[in-house]
């Protein structure tokens, strides 16, 4: 039996002045909050892809660039999660990061553009992201705190 792939996908922190970070509540997942995430097109660029996600899923269209994770963070999918559609056809997800400063309140945000994924979105510390995210993807998000918290820091101490 041949082995599934990984699905390419891109995933977008935003965070404001005040170093909080962008999550939404998910639908399926009552409860749980996560980053905007979303799957990479058929020969499109990862980072064409983030800006396109970053504005179907939740309208933000001028995000400032702030940095890119530097290597591809791959997980696995649990074997109990119910995968619909195309997700069932991968073994989890391979997602190249990006770190975005956008200022503007959560009530900018527009979350019917696209198909609607998230019931709600909101600014968010760290660690409570930590605390409200899905088990599988925890490690992922350890991995973008410790790369992108000194960068938050960095960006909005030079704005000051």
């Amino acid at each position: 039996m041949e082995e599934k792939p990984y699905r390419p996908n891109v995933g977008m922190v935003v965070f404001n002045q005040d170093g909080k970070l962008l999550v939404g509540e998910r639908y399926q997942f009552q409860g749980a909050w996560q980053f905007p995430q979303g799957g990479i097109d058929e020969g499109e660029e990862p980072d064409k892809a983030a800006l396109r996600e970053l504005y179907e899923e939740v309208g933000i269209s001028k995000p400032e660039l702030v940095a890119i994770y530097p290597e591809w963070i791959f997980y696995d999918f649990p074997p109990n999660l119910k995968l619909h559609g195309k997700m069932a056809d991968y073994k989890g997800q391979m997602q190249k990061w990006y770190l975005y400063y956008w200022n503007h309140p959560a009530s900018n945000c527009n979350l019917d553009i696209h198909e609607r994924e998230f019931k709600q979105v909101q600014f968010m510390e760290w660690d409570l992201i930590q605390n409200s995210i899905v088990e599988f993807k925890k490690d992922v998000y350890k991995r973008l705190e410790s790369d992108f918290k000194p960068k938050i820091k960095n960006y909005l101490s030079t704005r000051n």
